[in-house]
């Protein structure tokens, strides 16, 4: 009489097959509560926040100050009337921070994830999450949201600020002025763009400092090495620079290559390729 023998019962560990472990909603969730647990991520916003209200309220009382002291010169000179109208450039003030900021938040972004390749862990959320680019992705959510609030609020804190310091020089400006809707609740999305241009960086090159020195030369270096040039081919690729597109998105009247829709769409090309790069080596290389 024989034994009867049965096969052992199939293996339903996580890393067993694709697609396995929680759902898309807990992986946000969870990279949501490592963002915010995060020491680094309150000292960055802080400094975020310190930055785009200081160089708001700093540039108003600048502004100001250099109109009342040179409207003495008279209606042809530099603080004459026209000067004194509020222009453009005045409207830009709840902005002046921006270009420092966007370095802080895309920092932040790259250390989201390079933090975890330097200290191994990204090794067990893989295990955790083993399709992998839900990881990723719920990354660039979590980045995209705070982003985007943490620089609309800082742009309005940066317009009340600035009002009663532009004032005694008659420069205050209404908030529905030309450019201002704009850039308050616009700069948000192009801050954003760069905080995922940072993820996408740090999950590509794996190291923090990399990462950042990468996206200061396409933010700050590029269009410096651009501008020196004329040609006609080295202003197209400058239109494809993320900000140069910046620029160009605010202000559909600015010349420029490329109109507001394009300027947006390479704005957002910059953060979807970079991911999908990101993506595409964390599923082939080891973690």
């Amino acid at each position: 009489m024989s034994a009867a023998t049965s096969a052992p019962a199939p293996s339903h560990r996580a890393g067993s097959r694709p697609g396995a472990g929680p759902s898309f909603g807990r992986v946000l969730a969870a990279e949501t509560i490592k963002f915010f647990g995060l020491r680094s991520t309150w000292v960055l916003l802080l400094v975020t926040v310190v930055l785009m209200v200081g160089f708001a309220a700093l540039s108003a009382w600048g502004i100001a100050s250099f109109s009342q002291d040179s409207r003495g010169a008279g209606p042809g000179g530099p603080g004459g009337p026209a000067a004194a109208g509020g222009t453009d450039f005045v409207h830009t003030v709840p902005s002046s921070g921006l270009t420092l900021a966007i370095l802080v938040l895309g920092s932040m972004g790259a250390m989201f994830v390079s933090g975890e390749f330097g200290n191994r862990s990204i090794t067990a959320t893989m295990i955790a999450v083993p399709a992998r680019w839900p990881v990723l992705i719920a990354k660039a959510i979590v980045l995209t949201v705070v982003s985007w609030v943490t620089i609309t609020v800082c742009e309005l804190l940066g317009y009340v600020v600035a009002q009663p310091l532009l004032a005694p020089a008659d420069l205050d400006f209404p908030f529905d002025a030309r450019l201002v809707p704009q850039i308050v609740f616009l700069s948000g999305l192009y801050a954003a763009a760069v905080a995922v241009m940072g993820l996408g960086l740090g999950a590509l090159i794996r190291n923090t400092a990399a990462a950042i020195v990468v996206l200061v030369a396409i933010l700050l270096v590029f269009p410096i090495l651009v501008a020196i040039f004329r040609q006609d081919w080295v202003e197209w690729v400058a239109a494809f620079l993320p900000s140069t597109a910046h620029t160009q998105a605010l202000d559909p009247t600015a010349s420029g290559k490329l109109d507001a829709a394009g300027s947006w769409a390479v704005i957002a090309a910059w953060p979807v390729v970079l991911i999908g790069a990101g993506i595409a080596l964390i599923q082939t290389r080891d973690v």
